[in-house]
């Protein structure tokens, strides 16, 4: 394991929120617009896409933003609409040059891994870089994976927890599914706190990890996680991380509350291992060492949830 400890990050927050459906219009120079959808707040959606919440109510000529609708078309300003391509040929064009080909499918930003079988990591909160073999020769786990993951994934507080094999394995095919990109870890072992939203989070047996892939958005990384075999798999619109876990049977939500809230689960019963806001300081020390990301708090043009 190589384990380098930087002073500061600079890495932009990946598209962070499943269910964002951007609108792109036919010409190129277009502003993009995004239609509004169940638990989106103007702080998300203005972080999705890396403009600021006053340009994005200047824009709609909207007062504040705590009132959004479901359904409601947002332009996005300063961003780019991209041109749509088709296997054919460009630019909406067939390959005689004709209008009206057929569009290509979203990308799944699946690719060869450059680095198989080795992942490369961050700890956010801690300004701390480690590049890990997750697996020997024989595909198990090694003793020294397990170690280098104890400290990957050690609480906010610095106390560490053996880590579930198959979580290891787990986030070592997730790295190689997605060409070896960095993950980056928002929260790993957490002791038991009496304030936990579930009683015995997976999180306090070394069994669970939030996290993203950069260049990745989440809502493509949740969905290729519920593709694995027995996991807990959490999705939190309003924050910046996908939740991951091991378990005996498959389990599937999501939050819609923000840091601070208490949980605003998709259906009643959910078995769901946390909430957005038991992830605490740590989620907040991620956000801290990202310049691209707005504060926490919002700014004066409000954010309330849907």
């Amino acid at each position: 394991m190589r384990v380098v400890v930087r002073s500061a990050l600079s890495v932009a927050v990946a598209a962070l929120l499943s269910g964002f459906v951007p609108v792109f219009s036919t010409s190129a120079h277009a502003d993009v617009k995004h239609v509004v959808a169940r638990g989106h707040t103007l702080e998300a959606i203005a972080r999705r896409y890396h403009v600021s919440q006053k340009a994005i109510l200047e824009a709609n000529h909207l007062q504040d933003g705590r009132h959004l609708r479901v359904g409601e078309t947002l332009v996005i300003p300063g961003v780019s609409a991209p041109q749509s391509s088709t296997k054919d040929g460009k630019d909406g064009k067939d390959a005689k040059g004709k209008a009206g080909g057929k569009p290509q499918k979203p990308p799944t930003y699946a690719m060869t891994a450059r680095t198989p079988g080795v992942i490369h990591a961050a700890r956010l909160a801690m300004s701390e870089d480690f590049t890990i073999r997750v697996a020997d020769r024989r595909g198990r786990a090694s003793p020294t994976a397990l170690k280098s993951f104890e400290r990957l994934l050690r609480s906010a507080g610095g106390q560490t927890h053996a880590i579930d094999p198959r979580l290891v394995a787990l986030v070592g095919v997730v790295s190689n599914h997605f060409g070896s990109r960095k993950i980056e870890v928002i929260s790993g072992f957490r002791p038991y706190s009496p304030t936990q939203h579930t009683p015995h989070s997976n999180h306090n047996a070394g069994k669970a990890i939030d996290f993203r892939v950069l260049g990745v958005p989440n809502e493509v990384l949740r969905d290729f996680c519920k593709t694995l075999k027995n996991v807990g798999v959490g999705y939190y619109p309003n924050s910046t991380f996908v939740h991951l876990d091991v378990r005996t049977s498959p389990a599937y939500w999501i939050d819609y509350s923000k840091p601070g809230e208490p949980p605003r689960y998709n259906t009643p019963g959910v078995d769901a291992d946390e909430g957005t806001s038991d992830v605490g300081e740590e989620i907040r020390g991620a956000i801290g060492n990202d310049p691209a990301s707005p504060s926490p708090n919002g700014d004066s043009a409000g954010s309330g949830a849907l």
